[in-house]
């Protein structure tokens, strides 16, 4: 081989190998980029619309333009039996069994269901207590927690390890360890949602966060009572949820000065 065609070869070589060198380049730029797959965007745009702000508006209202609504969560069905669960650690905190009823029924209503408006966008200001989600006995407490957005504190006055594992839609996952006599954690649930808890450690252990987005959610108590104060007069969708049950809905109108009866009744699915 002559002198010519070495060096033309060795050029060749060179600029295959510049050529590689640039696509491998173009290569991880583009993987180092994370482009959005088809996938990725419809999620994208899910996360967006749940972390969206929920648009209701804090304003002063005459107490004489308000009205109320008031009436109870009814239950039509078999008895409803509890689940039962053998307790295989921490017998000397939790017992040996535990029974766990999926509807909590009181005096022929329904405990433990939230109520909400939906729809309305003004009114009053948030008025929840601080929220405190405790873990004692081997349940939590309370089992339905109701609260604006923001910050959560997680309580174990148990003597055995716990943990608090959140489960959400439109806020962060988390899985925090909580051991017997520690101080109360701090998380944070910033947007609108409804949050399942659990402990990993004690499988029976569930509760359920509500982070309102306004302030007229209430959670129905003994005999499926409830009552929700201060609603500017107007036209509204009126929903409830019990955790094995699901939603139930109605259109209700508020009048000033006046409280507005009514009731939901849930027929057994199952149970």
């Amino acid at each position: 081989m002559t002198r010519n065609n070495k060096l033309r070869k060795l050029s060749l070589c060179g600029g295959l190998g510049a050529l590689a060198l640039l696509a491998s380049t173009i290569a991880w730029s583009r993987s180092t980029s994370h482009p959005v797959s088809p996938e990725r965007q419809g999620a994208s745009a899910s996360e967006s619309q749940s972390s969206a702000p929920t648009g209701y508006v804090v304003r002063t209202i005459e107490q004489s333009t308000t009205g109320a609504i008031s009436g109870r969560i009814l239950y039509n069905g078999k008895p409803v039996l509890p689940k039962r669960f053998t307790v295989t650690s921490d017998t000397s905190v939790c017992g040996t069994t535990k029974e766990i009823y999926p509807v909590s029924i009181e005096e022929g209503g329904i405990a433990d269901a939230v109520v909400w408006i939906d729809d309305i966008t003004s009114g009053k200001t948030f008025d929840f207590p601080s929220p405190l989600l405790d873990q004692k006995k081997c349940s939590f407490v309370p089992h339905i927690l109701l609260m604006k957005g923001g910050a959560l504190k997680l309580g174990n006055t148990d003597l055995c390890l716990h943990n608090i594992h959140v489960t959400s839609y439109a806020n962060r996952e988390m899985n925090k360890a909580i051991p017997p006599g520690a101080a109360a954690q701090e998380i944070t649930l910033a947007r609108a949602d409804r949050v399942t808890v659990r402990c990993d450690v004690h499988k029976w252990m569930n509760s359920y966060v509500v982070v309102a987005k306004n302030p007229y959610y209430v959670i129905s108590g003994a005999g499926g009572k409830f009552r929700l104060e201060g609603i500017p007069a107007g036209h509204y969708h009126l929903k409830v949820w019990q955790e094995s049950l699901g939603e139930l809905d109605e259109e209700i109108n508020v009048e000033p000065a006046k409280s507005t009866e009514t009731s939901f009744t849930y027929r057994a699915k199952g149970l």
